[in-house]
């Protein structure tokens, strides 16, 4: 007899197959983008900052491929979390639920590679449609096994009397059944609870009107942007989205540098949140000392355009300028003026030989309250002589 039910095509998304718009992929990857051009958290990973993110990393040895996102600590120490992304999952250990068994064999793969860090790293599943309870007892699981130092505590929870319910008991039978569908040994206890302990499910809210998540990243972004530029965020979204599709095909990797080189080119960024308060210390010092510069004489003030404009063209052709004039020519007139000019545009930095503390770069920015964080050099140079 025919089974109709498997004859039935099945309906496929617009925006995937029509080509329109943007996959759940991309979205869960720009996600993560946006993280890390903010310097933010994201799920998978507590108490550190997202530092890295690679996409379609298969070639270079990550059974789950999809996403690689590396994080980072307080004190630099890093943990890294490889996710396979779905747009839909169904959680059982069907012989045909070829996505969910994909899932947790290659977590299982990644999870006994010996670069894997055990009670840092971890492994699992990004999902946009999952049914609700059995999503709830797998999250329910692997954190019952997080929190169960020993196996011996943890397999209690199995056992006749034991504090798991049935809906859990069923979700970690699956998952042991395609552990161990095809495989040379059984795995053991130990096994099953080391890895239900690195095992995370994110679940992400896309491509829809109503979608939370991307309304969460895209008010992140706002924050990225400059104040007049903050009703782009929209668009630095897409650009975000754009930006793995483009990126996945050729295994592309993020770090927030390479991030922002390629958004400042449409984009007006904010400084990086870690250095605001000490941009906002030099940008302070800045228009303090520029005002000990006079610009005018008996009141008068002059432009001094054709200077301007010259300074202005040598600036775009080395990033070391020295102007050079006899006493009273106004040299120090063109440098407040270009520095004033710049000023409007974002953050300068301006020092005086006579505000200069110490003997470098450290003492200085010790002596006026920097953080280290500022040890960085400076785009482009004015000085005089």
């Amino acid at each position: 007899m025919a089974n109709n039910k498997s004859e039935t095509p099945k309906a496929q998304s617009a925006e995937l197959g029509a080509g329109t718009g943007f996959t759940y992929e991309d979205a869960a990857g720009a996600y993560y983008l946006s993280a890390l051009l903010s310097e933010g958290y994201g799920p998978g990973i507590e108490n550190r900052v997202v530092s890295e993110v690679s996409f379609q990393q298969k070639a270079f040895g990550e059974p789950l491929d999809d996403l690689v996102v590396d994080f980072k600590g307080a004190n630099d120490d890093g943990a890294r979390f490889s996710v396979q992304v779905k747009r839909s999952l169904t959680i059982s250990a069907a012989a045909s639920n070829d996505d969910f068994r994909e899932v947790i064999q290659n977590a299982w793969l990644t999870y006994r590679e010996r670069e894997f860090r055990k009670n840092r790293d971890r492994v699992g599943v990004a999902v946009g449609e999952v049914a609700k309870d059995r999503a709830r007892a797998l999250v329910s699981l692997c954190e019952a096994a997080r929190e169960s130092i020993e196996t011996d505590h943890f397999m209690a929870r199995f056992a006749e009397g034991g504090s798991a319910n049935a809906e859990v008991k069923a979700v970690k039978a699956d998952i042991e059944k395609i552990l161990n569908d095809g495989a040379g040994d059984k795995k053991s206890d130990a096994d099953v609870h080391g890895f239900l302990a690195h095992f995370v499910l994110v679940h992400f809210d896309f491509l829809h009107s109503g979608a939370i998540d991307s309304a969460e990243a895209t008010t992140l972004l706002r924050n990225c942007l400059s104040t007049d530029h903050a009703d782009q965020a929209p668009n630095l979204w897409a650009s975000l989205c754009q930006t793995v599709r483009n990126s996945g095909g050729q295994s592309g990797q993020y770090d927030r540098a390479r991030l922002v080189r390629e958004l400042a080119t449409t984009f007006s960024l904010r400084a990086s949140p870690s250095l605001r308060g000490d941009i906002e210390r030099l940008s302070g010092l800045a228009t303090d000392w520029l005002k000990d510069i006079g610009n005018d004489v008996g009141g008068a003030h002059l432009e001094r355009k054709a200077l301007n404009e010259k300074l202005i063209e040598l600036l775009g052709q080395s990033r070391f300028i020295q102007v050079k004039g006899l006493p009273g020519s106004g040299k120090s007139a063109v440098l407040r003026q270009r520095l004033e000019d710049d000023s409007r545009l974002g953050p300068v930095l301006f020092l005086k030989s006579d505000r200069l503390e110490g003997r470098g770069w450290a003492s200085f920015a010790a002596h006026y309250g920097l953080s280290k964080a500022t040890w960085r050099s400076s785009p482009r140079a004015v000085g005089q002589d």
